[in-house]
């Protein structure tokens, strides 16, 4: 069963935030402001990311505790996939090309960024050559649907999601991965060296990402299934 924990636990950055508590990165850096929410549904919850890699850089989370996204069910799932179809369409509207990418965490000792609440980049870059590196890296499997991850990585196994600027998506298998792997190879695509988000204070591109972003994301633009 998927690791899940009350909403506004103490453990969690994202719970705690969700529930409107101060223990947590946003609120000590931007406590005079209000939520970063661009959008939200029962479910689902969209804002900027802390340490944007690139104006436009958004998170997608489950509002309650898992820590990979393959382990909502298919409901859930579904709906996932008309949020990502949206805030596709919108980022590259908005500001050309875009990728995915999700470090799915299942299990102690698999790395990640600090933050084990399961969450979905959507970056508004091309990333050119992060495929080759996860290729060459730790293989691959094609797949078509989020809810694919399990039929081609094992369900006790962390695993890369990767969606590049054409759609195209992928998974991989990976076991402990260094700090924020995934962040650090798509800054570095671009030639950006800052990608750790502990190390930003106040960003004039979050701010710029939610004001641009929030009036684009509507709740009629949501299309489920698919």
């Amino acid at each position: 069963m998927p690791s899940i924990v009350l909403r506004g636990s103490e453990r969690c950055e994202f719970c705690n935030e969700f529930s409107g508590g101060s223990q947590n990165s946003y609120s000590s850096r931007y406590g005079v402001l209000a939520r970063r929410r661009v959008y939200s549904t029962a479910d689902f919850c969209i804002f900027p990311s802390l340490g944007q890699i690139t104006a436009g850089h958004l998170l997608v989370t489950p509002e309650k505790h898992y820590c990979a996204l393959a382990d909502l069910n298919g409901e859930r799932l579904d709906e996932l996939e008309g949020i990502i179809r949206l805030v596709r369409t919108e980022l590259v509207r908005t500001y050309g090309k875009c990728i995915f990418f999700e470090h799915g965490v299942r299990g102690e000792g698999s790395g990640g960024c600090g933050i084990d609440h399961a969450h979905l980049h959507a970056v508004p870059v091309a990333a050119d050559g992060v495929m080759d590196i996860l290729m060459r890296e730790f293989g691959g499997s094609v797949i078509r649907r989020l809810a694919d991850i399990d039929e081609v990585i094992k369900q006790e196994s962390s695993y890369l999601f990767f969606e590049d600027s054409c759609a195209n998506r992928y998974a991989f298998q990976v076991k402990e991965l260094p700090s924020q792997y995934m962040r650090k190879l798509v800054a570095e695509s671009m030639g950006k060296s800052g990608w750790d988000w502990r190390e930003y204070g106040q960003e004039p591109e979050l701010i710029a990402t939610l004001e641009r972003m929030t009036p684009l994301l509507s709740p009629g633009a949501i299309i489920t299934g698919g």
